[in-house]
């Protein structure tokens, strides 16, 4: 990793053993152990769920897959059932004897899934991420190494988990960009750097997406990876419409709304005259992302994290969403000292703000 990232091997044992957390230590609370066990023995491992018929085309071609090549692609619709299918494989090896590192991009995904995959996998399923106590850190890398652990949960971090025989790694959501470590280095991509750590233990690596990334699209499209599709939904619930509208011209006639299509006002219409509920989903906190100086440009960014403040309007403040410091809305440029400051893009008020006008 050190020379391919070109990253100074001090700084790859840095990321893999953060200060000596893994070395002896205070263990987990003996109350605490004692409790997870009884848990364990008291919910035994459930047998996995009965793959459907498209499913299981899924499966049996991906094991055909594997038999030839070291990657493959699962290109599965939302829903599709991906994960009764990662279960299968998983079960398959550890009954062979090996492990297997199933990664998340993001924390909070390990919470959702987790309690999904113990009803299968029992105590040898361990979960690894930085939120964790230092004692539980240890216990899953002690689990690890002894082979006690089987499954680990994890995000990119669980790479550098010390596996003593892995036999499949999972990269779900693989086009997600939380794979991608830029600061500190080493800036590995954790994604690549899977499927280098399957080589090195004679393993399978297995992407999994709805939308995959193009780079992995690429190389499975032209025959570098295997590449599996899974176009239907589960129990062959139909997928929903999608429309892509042009907003360009949104807000050009007078008196139109600036932010919404006039397709989207009309179906808007269409379901409140039939009683249902809209869903407005804007993926920016705030009334503005950002504010620039119509004369030089400026942009005013965070001291802390070198980022643009975020305009919210319901408190009149500057607001940085990395490290949460706000900071009053300037009357003028700080660089110019112009009055030309105007707000750019559009947030969740800005959109209230639009829709309660309409």
């Amino acid at each position: 990793m050190a020379d391919y990232y070109m990253a100074y091997p001090g700084e790859v044992m840095k990321a893999a053993i953060p200060a000596a957390e893994y070395l002896p230590g205070r263990p987990m609370k003996r109350r605490r152990r004692e409790k997870e066990r009884e848990e364990d023995e008291s919910h035994p491992p459930a047998a996995p769920a009965d793959l459907n018929e498209v499913q299981n085309e899924a499966y049996e071609r991906i094991r055909e897959l594997f038999a030839a090549r070291e990657t493959v692609l699962l290109h599965g619709v939302t829903s599709s059932g991906k994960t009764e299918i990662y279960i299968h494989l998983m079960t398959e090896q550890m009954k062979s004897g090996r492990q297997v590192l199933y990664m998340l991009p993001e924390i909070a995904l390990t919470t959702q899934i987790i309690e999904r995959l113990r009803r299968y996998f029992g105590n040898t399923i361990g979960v690894f991420h930085s939120r964790l106590t230092p004692a539980a850190r240890r216990e899953v890398w002690k689990g690890v190494s002894e082979g006690s652990l089987r499954v680990v949960l994890g995000v990119r971090s669980s790479l550098f988990l010390p596996f003593r025989d892995l036999g499949l790694i999972i990269v779900d959501e693989e086009h997600d960009s939380s794979y991608k470590q830029y600061d500190p280095a080493p800036r590995y991509h954790a994604r690549d750097a899977a499927m280098m750590l399957a080589r090195l233990h004679g393993g399978k690596t297995l992407l999994g997406s709805a939308t995959p990334s193009l780079e992995s699209y690429h190389n499975a499209r032209s025959g570098r990876y295997g590449l599996v599709e899974l176009m239907t939904r589960y129990g062959n619930v139909m997928l929903p419409e999608m429309i892509i509208a042009d907003t360009r011209s949104a807000g050009k006639k007078r008196g139109s709304a600036k932010y919404f299509t006039p397709r989207l006002l009309e179906a808007i219409e269409e379901a409140l005259s039939r009683d249902e509920q809209v869903i407005l989903f804007q993926n920016r906190r705030g009334f503005s992302p950002f504010l620039m100086c119509s004369e030089c440009g400026h942009v005013p960014a965070c001291t802390n994290c070198s980022v643009s403040y975020t305009y919210h309007k319901s408190i009149g403040r500057l607001v940085c969403h990395y490290c949460g410091k706000s900071v009053r809305l300037p009357s003028v440029c700080p660089e110019c000292g112009s009055t030309g400051l105007t707000t750019r893009g559009f947030g969740t008020e800005k959109i209230e703000e639009e829709i309660r006008l309409l």
